[in-house]
């Protein structure tokens, strides 16, 4: 009996491997008409372990083997991170600003009390370090006990590969690589403990996007748009793969930054809407999207994330915009 149930967990197989080769399997138990296996992962995500579970479930009976099947998965990691909460800021398209509101969520968290940190996940495009003026020889990602001790800026731990490369350098790797760089961050990094942890990602839906719906427990989604129908196409396709069944995350909602200018115009304020008026409060209405709210388009933020300082922490009025839109975000993750 144990070697036909060996035989049928050689044909599940997981990142090109099955899982007998891989090591996973670390004991089969077969008592009173019941197999009992139990597998210990580096990575075990709910994707994950749904996946084994059915996969595995499938091929115990393909073999004929009539018995109740129970299924533990356990973690192996050196150092298991308690992060609470896993958020990350989206968006199909590039250059709205999805760095910029990771940044400032993420410093605007740490004035409410909260233990966050900060994970850029755009290898091609890192901006994470110029956010938090952490570059040049000073940054160092100490290595103890073979993980990565996060950089800590204005309270938030960071982890991104522009500590890891020059300013200006190009990264021209193929997906595997990506990947592999992306599970070392998540895995082999020394989060600690956090109550949330924020991942920047980078535009378009490709590997990156897919490997971290494998590897980590996201809690919610934010999705970051202007308003222009160019911009909202894109985030279209962005908001259509996280709601794939298989890789399923809540989206917490919709952020519309860039909304508008304010301009003096006959001795008042008006505002003028660059990239369209109400776009995205459209675009949420009709793909069923809470709206978050709305960042103006001001000088001094572009001023201070070239100077590396949250904006947050030197205008009251962006930092009430930002605390009003952290709130709705929590309200959101906790009606979920």
């Amino acid at each position: 009996m144990k070697e036909k149930i060996e035989k049928a967990l050689k044909n599940v197989i997981i990142d090109n491997k099955n899982i007998v080769e891989s090591g996973w399997i670390k004991k089969i138990d077969l008592s009173n008409n019941e197999i009992k296996i139990s597998l210990r992962l580096s990575n075990p995500t709910m994707h994950i372990k749904k996946k084994l579970i059915k996969d595995i479930t499938h091929s115990i009976k393909n073999q004929n083997i009539l018995c109740s099947i129970c299924i533990e998965i356990e973690s192996n990691q050196k150092i298991k991170p308690i992060i609470k909460n896993i958020l990350a800021i989206a968006s199909g398209k590039g250059g709205v600003g999805k760095s910029t509101i990771s940044t400032n969520i993420s410093v605007s968290l740490v004035k409410m009390g909260f233990r966050v940190g900060l994970l850029d996940a755009d290898i091609y495009g890192p901006s994470i370090p110029l956010m938090f003026n952490l570059e040049g020889d000073s940054v160092n990602c100490k290595l103890s006990n073979g993980m990565m001790t996060p950089m800590t800026s204005y309270g938030v731990k960071i982890i991104s590969i522009g500590f890891f490369s020059k300013y200006g350098q190009p990264i021209v790797w193929r997906g595997p690589m990506v990947t592999k760089v992306m599970r070392q961050f998540i895995h082999e990094t020394n989060w600690g403990e956090l109550d949330f942890l924020i991942v920047d990602l980078p535009p378009g839906t490709g590997d990156i996007h897919l490997s971290l719906l494998q590897e980590i427990p996201l809690k919610g989604i934010v999705i970051v748009s202007t308003s222009q129908k160019i911009a909202l196409s894109d985030v279209s396709r962005s908001v259509g793969m996280f709601r794939i069944r298989s890789i399923y995350v809540p989206i917490l909602g919709i952020i519309e930054n860039m909304s508008y200018v304010s301009v003096s115009l006959k001795r008042k304020k008006e505002k003028v809407h660059f990239f369209g008026k109400n776009g995205v409060r459209y675009f949420s209405k009709k793909m069923n999207l809470f709206f978050l709210g709305e960042i103006p388009m001001l000088q001094e933020i572009r001023e201070y994330s070239d100077l590396g300082i949250p904006v947050v922490l030197k205008n009251e009025n962006i930092r009430d915009i930002f605390l009003k839109i952290t709130k709705n975000i929590i309200h959101q993750l906790h009606n979920e």
